[in-house]
């Protein structure tokens, strides 16, 4: 923007992921809204942005997209690989499938080991949390509970829910609420997290719900 005069470097860019085809974050716009109110209603200096690797046109686009950014956020798939471009010590939230228990893929929302992803940025510089998404992240079967809710999330044929609700394809919203709370907790740098000595303390500023795979602390 022309009509800015301040320093650039005072901003926090955070990267929320998109995909096209599928594994859709259905409800990005909302959470990029509420991301952005942070600079409204507080004196964090932060913008959210869409990152969608599959509508850069060259390998050195994306290089200079993700160059910019203090924070990478997405659901588990190969758009954060991406992260490896992240500048040094930036952060990355994985967000973690609801799997449950009758389907397969429970290992892309490990917690007590690193994901596939984790493998990749472990003992890197980056900064790696994960997030569990729970059911609500599902817009499929609305309503229905237990058994109920099994047997219409795996009916199969041209009506059924079983092909959109596997975790590869399965399009996906989130409560913008945990995304704030890790931009304020964990990226936003302030003079309290600058003296941090211990990791526990920094694991207190966040829910059970978040897992720490990779952070320096």
């Amino acid at each position: 923007d022309e009509a800015y005069r301040g320093d650039t470097k005072e901003w926090k860019i955070i990267g929320l992921t998109q995909r096209t085809y599928r594994r859709t974050w259905l409800n990005l716009p909302e959470v990029i809204d509420v991301c952005d109110e942070l600079h409204k209603v507080s004196k964090h200096n932060v913008a959210c942005v869409e990152v969608n690797v599959e509508k850069t046109k060259s390998p050195m686009e994306q290089l200079l997209l993700h160059g910019k950014l203090d924070g990478l956020i997405g659901v588990h798939g190969a758009q954060l690989t991406q992260a490896i471009l992240l500048p040094r010590n930036a952060h990355v939230l994985e967000l973690l499938p609801w799997i449950p228990n009758y389907i397969s893929g429970n290992w892309v929302q490990r917690r007590s080991s690193p994901t596939p992803l984790g493998v990749i940025f472990h003992n890197t510089d980056l900064n790696h949390l994960g997030y569990s998404l729970g059911r609500d992240s599902v817009p499929l079967c609305e309503g229905e509970e237990g058994e109920n809710l099994k047997k219409c999330f795996l009916r199969k044929g041209k009506k059924g829910n079983f092909k959109k609700f596997l975790w590869p394809r399965r399009d996906f919203n989130v409560n913008p609420e945990p995304v704030v709370k890790y931009i304020e907790k964990v990226v936003i740098p302030s003079e309290e997290s600058r003296n941090m000595t211990s990791c526990d303390e920094m694991r207190g500023r966040l829910d059970k719900r978040f897992v720490w795979y990779n952070i320096w602390c």
